[in-house]
């Protein structure tokens, strides 16, 4: 179970909504103080849950968030065959037990998949 809940930086709810969706993440609820108030939501994908933040005092953009999921591959060509363009394609480039891949959303935050390998 995920114990710290990490929050990203984004320009637009609707947006970044879109694009989180291509890659499996779900709409969990959303707060707003009023109308034209900034949105601040969670989704998660699983067992993995994130924030999303319009607030301006929050976090600032170009986050570096890693998940653990359980085939790297498999996600790339999940987030491929939704539209999504990877930023870097699945590697060992954190050595020979860890295979990586990084997602870059519409806010220039990166979001890194991992997989641990025996």
């Amino acid at each position: 179970m995920q114990r710290v809940v990490p929050a990203i930086r984004i320009t637009s709810y609707d947006a970044s909504k879109s694009f989180y969706e291509k890659l499996g993440f779900e709409k969990q609820w959303t707060h707003q103080f009023g109308p034209g108030f900034p949105v601040f939501a969670s989704i998660a994908r699983e067992e993995l849950q994130v924030f999303l933040t319009e607030h301006t005092g929050d976090c600032e953009f170009g986050a570096l968030i890693h998940f653990f999921v359980p085939d790297v591959d498999a996600c790339c060509a999940e987030f491929q065959s939704n539209g999504i363009s990877v930023s870097e394609p699945p590697n060992n480039g954190l050595g020979p037990n860890l295979r990586q891949m990084v997602v870059t959303d519409p806010d220039r935050n990166r979001l890194k998949f991992l997989t641990r390998k025996a």
